[in-house]
């Protein structure tokens, strides 16, 4: 039974890094076929699938073959699944039918992001409709991280539909918790019982629920950068010599979510960078403490992988953005800094009580505030956060939950006792693991703690919890730290009421947004098959569409691929905000 076990576990892992590398190869191999000027083909995935099993296989040759060989599979069938479903669920969000789609469009149709920009890729050059000039969202899509919408594009391209390619998120998410589960359960032998809530709790949470149907993307960033903080701190038991701990396999996961975050979005090199070069210090300063042989060795080590991981992040899967940007207007982050840069919209954006807070006072408000959606953009009122006691839930607060971008009190309706819990049981861990002088533990929890501190305190937009994944890698800390020994039994009771909480905290967002999911696809199905009969009767002479507003061109990759080609656009947009981003 125990070898059954390990081996199930076994499986689990490594077809969970196996989705990883891939996901991470699709982007890298992409990005060097762009820069040769191939673009996007039907034939990239297989081909991709292909060297990552190579890869894989060299990664695992001198274990069991058998494992290795269900593993992949296993992982197969869960990518051709996971985007078998997204693409049965069309992506309701603005976001999602703007910008993230009208790039993923353009990429399966022949731009390369590289050499070319967004909005000359007309049907000339091979795309399936003309750019609108009005369409802001080619800003974007030129000079954004598009990790996501490579992904997007391959999947679309070998697929024919568009929906197929937000399949990511769920794929990341099971990724980590193939690999979280198995360090938990296999390396340091913890009951199955402690390693599947963390491990569920980890990628199962009120960012990563709501984006799972839809092109969003802070879902994707969050699970890389607690994978970030994961392999950090068990590269701290690597420098212990625990033989038990794949070095080489840690590392490449590590290397394989830094790329992601940088190239998921903008904050994810700040994210990436800031955890990872305290940790690089750290090892450092460790090593050189034990010898200068072991110094020169680690020093050697870490600043090869960093090096090589940084230029493939940025020079290499974030050329069209980092590099390109910084060639074309003198700032890798343009067009948010650097000269002509935009409005700071993540400021723009928040409640107007919060303009004489500090950054403190505006997080601290965001957790104990009712769920919703208050920014200028969504009233014109003057609306401000609704402050609440813990365990309440207000009037009307569940459904807003089903929002993908929901402004305040963004990490779910019961987060804020999790917050407390966590405050209170970071003071003890802290407390414990210097009366008992574990300072191989102490220090490394301290650096995660002091940076998360030093990030929500620095940088503007910490109400907005998809803005602030960081911090939910706290409450996982805590909560991992009571569930680590069954046997000391008051921890572990603990650790069980507080993963009761967060699992009902998290089942709330996901009931609110299946329903919400389930019936706005219902509704845009009833739509879309009105759409094709009245098209279906007027395809010789043509029929108009107004777009519910010029920057939703991203629908019309759905039409294409249903095979509606004889439309044209009107350019006064749809101002009722009625049927699936369009009218006619």
């Amino acid at each position: 039974m125990e070898k059954m076990k390990e081996n199930i576990t076994q499986v689990i892992k490594k077809s969970s890094v196996f989705l990883l590398l891939e996901t991470v190869l699709i982007l890298i191999i992409t990005t060097l076929l762009f820069l040769v000027k191939i673009t996007i083909t039907p034939w990239h995935l297989g081909i991709i699938s292909v060297i990552t099993f190579v890869i894989y296989w060299k990664l695992y040759i001198k274990e069991n073959k058998k494992i290795n060989i269900i593993a992949v599979i296993l992982a197969l069938i869960i990518f051709a699944g996971v985007t078998f479903i997204e693409g049965k669920v069309y992506d309701s969000t603005a976001d999602g039918n703007t910008y993230h789609k009208l790039a993923i469009g353009c990429m399966k149709n022949g731009w390369n992001p590289c050499y070319e920009s967004s909005e000359d890729f007309n049907k000339e050059q091979g795309n399936v409709f003309d750019t609108s000039d009005e369409n802001i969202n080619t800003l974007w899509i030129d000079h954004y991280a598009k990790a996501t919408e490579i992904f997007g594009a391959v999947v679309y391209s070998f697929t024919g539909n568009i929906e197929c390619g937000k399949a990511y998120t769920l794929i990341l998410m099971y990724s980590a918790f193939g690999i979280i589960f198995a360090y938990l359960y296999d390396e340091k032998k913890r009951s199955l019982l402690a390693s599947i809530i963390v491990s569920v709790l980890l990628v199962f949470n009120a960012i990563t629920v709501v984006q799972i149907f839809n092109y969003y993307v802070d879902g994707a960033l969050m699970i890389s950068i607690l994978m970030i903080i994961f392999s950090l701190i068990r590269e701290c038991e690597n420098n212990k010599e625990d033989k038990r701990t794949s070095q080489k396999e840690n590392l490449i996961i590590l290397a394989c979510n830094i790329i992601l975050c940088i190239n998921i979005k903008f904050t994810g090199v700040a994210f990436a960078a800031v955890y990872c070069f305290a940790f690089y210090v750290y090892w450092l300063i460790k090593s050189y403490r034990t010898s200068k042989e072991e110094f020169k060795k680690q020093l050697k080590t870490y600043t090869i992988f960093y090096i090589i991981t940084v230029i493939v992040s940025i020079v290499i899967v974030g050329f069209s953005s980092y590099t390109k940007n910084f060639i074309d207007h003198g700032h890798p982050l343009y067009p948010l800094y650097g000269e002509g840069h935009v409005a700071n919209m993540v400021v723009m954006e928040q409640p107007s009580s919060f303009n004489d807070k500090s950054h403190l006072e505006i997080f601290l408000i965001s957790i104990f505030s009712k769920g919703e959606n208050v920014s200028p953009t969504y009233s014109s009122e003057n609306i401000q956060p609704t402050l609440k006691m813990p365990f309440t839930i207000l009037d009307g607060e569940i459904k807003n939950y089903s929002i993908p971008d929901i402004r305040v009190g963004g990490f779910g309706p019961l987060f804020s006792v999790v917050f407390i819990a966590s405050i209170i049981g970071t003071i003890y861990i802290i407390a414990s693991l210097i009366k008992n002088k574990k300072w191989n533990m102490l220090i490394p929890y301290g650096l995660i703690l002091g940076i998360t501190a030093i990030l929500i305190l620095a940088l503007d937009g910490n109400y907005w919890a998809r803005y602030i994944p960081y911090f939910y890698s706290i409450p996982m800390l805590v909560l991992s730290y009571l569930l680590w020994n069954k046997d000391q039994k008051l921890k572990y009771i603990l650790g069980i009421i507080l993963s009761i909480v967060m699992f009902v905290n998290v089942s709330l967002v996901t009931y609110t947004t299946l329903i919400n999911t389930r019936n706005t696809d219902k509704y845009i199905g009833k739509h879309v098959n009105e759409f094709i009969n009245y098209y279906n009767q007027h395809a010789e002479e043509g029929v108009e569409i107004r777009l519910n507003h010029m920057g939703l061109q991203g629908v019309l990759y759905n039409l294409d691929d249903l095979g509606i080609d004889n439309y044209r656009v009107n350019k006064e947009a749809e101002l009722t905000q009625e049927g699936f981003m369009f009218n006619y």
